[in-house]
């Protein structure tokens, strides 16, 4: 079921001014979140093919909040000839990884991170409440993009001082995990706690306290432009040396896709009922 979803995701050329293949993928995805009881909605339509997914679920033995953000558009193919695999819009296995353009860049890890939610629901597993922010001009080089004004409000309105961003590196020598840790506001050494609970989940893991790298800079990135300053960030993911996101072959280890699958899940829950956090808001 995981493999034919991302397939057809993949397959939706949702690349920006492709109306056709951003409603694909946007119908997939709104689909999906609807399926497993989320409200959702779309926003920012009279401005842009490209709106944003807002989505809403309710915890479930829980009562902690947790921000999710990704993104369903992908870069532009420039060089297609040059791919291994035969057409960069068709999913295909080469060697232990799948390629395709957005397979890293975020389909895959956004891939992954719905069917772990979908598996915590039918497990009735602890689950927060959680807001899903799904852009669809993460790509598009926009002065004032249309989400940030619809952040902003969805941001303010849930309340929530916990995000985890699209996705996370493994090192490109060592292949270690990284997982990202920072807060506009509060210092390192303040988030024992969440070093301890991801440590849990993630097992042998580096620490790096910033965010992801953004390529127009903080300001364009409607997530970290509107949390607050003593909201905490999270950032962990499949991406290795190998992934090429915006580049020709861009690609992700089947292994560690489902790795991240099996490590968000268990992050979810986790962090749904660990006492390592009764004392955060």
């Amino acid at each position: 079921m995981f493999n034919v979803f991302l397939e057809k995701l993949i397959d939706a050329e949702s690349t920006e001014n492709n109306v056709e293949g951003n409603e694909t993928a946007l119908t997939m995805l709104t689909d999906f979140l609807t399926n497993m009881h989320f409200k959702v909605s779309v926003q920012g339509k009279d401005f842009t093919n490209q709106p944003v997914i807002v989505a809403h679920r309710k915890g479930f033995k829980s009562d902690r909040k947790i921000l999710i953000y990704g993104h369903y558009d992908v870069a532009t193919v420039n060089k297609e000839r040059q791919w291994l695999s035969q057409n960069p819009f068709q999913l295909e296995l080469i060697n232990g990884r799948y390629f395709g353009r957005g397979i890293a860049d975020n389909k895959g890890p956004l891939s992954a991170r719905l069917f772990a939610v979908k598996s915590l629901i039918d497990a009735h597993a602890p689950c927060p409440e959680i807001l899903w922010l799904i852009q669809g001009e993460e790509e598009v080089h926009r002065a004032e993009p249309v989400a940030n004004s619809v952040f902003a409000k969805a941001i303010a309105n849930f309340g929530c001082k916990v995000v985890v961003d699209e996705t996370g590196f493994n090192d490109i020598d060592s292949d270690e995990q990284i997982a990202f840790l920072w807060s506009p506001g509060l210092h390192f050494d303040t988030l024992t706690n969440y070093q301890k609970l991801i440590s849990a989940c993630l097992g042998e893991v580096r620490f790096e306290c910033r965010h992801l790298n953004k390529l127009m800079g903080i300001s364009s990135c409607p997530l970290l432009r509107n949390i607050s300053h003593d909201t905490v960030y999270i950032g962990f993911g499949p991406n290795d040396k190998l992934h090429n996101i915006h580049k020709n072959n861009e690609s992700l280890a089947v292994d560690k896709l489902s790795k991240h699958q099996q490590q968000f899940e268990l992050f979810l829950t986790s962090y749904a009922t660990s006492s390592l956090l009764e004392n955060y808001s």
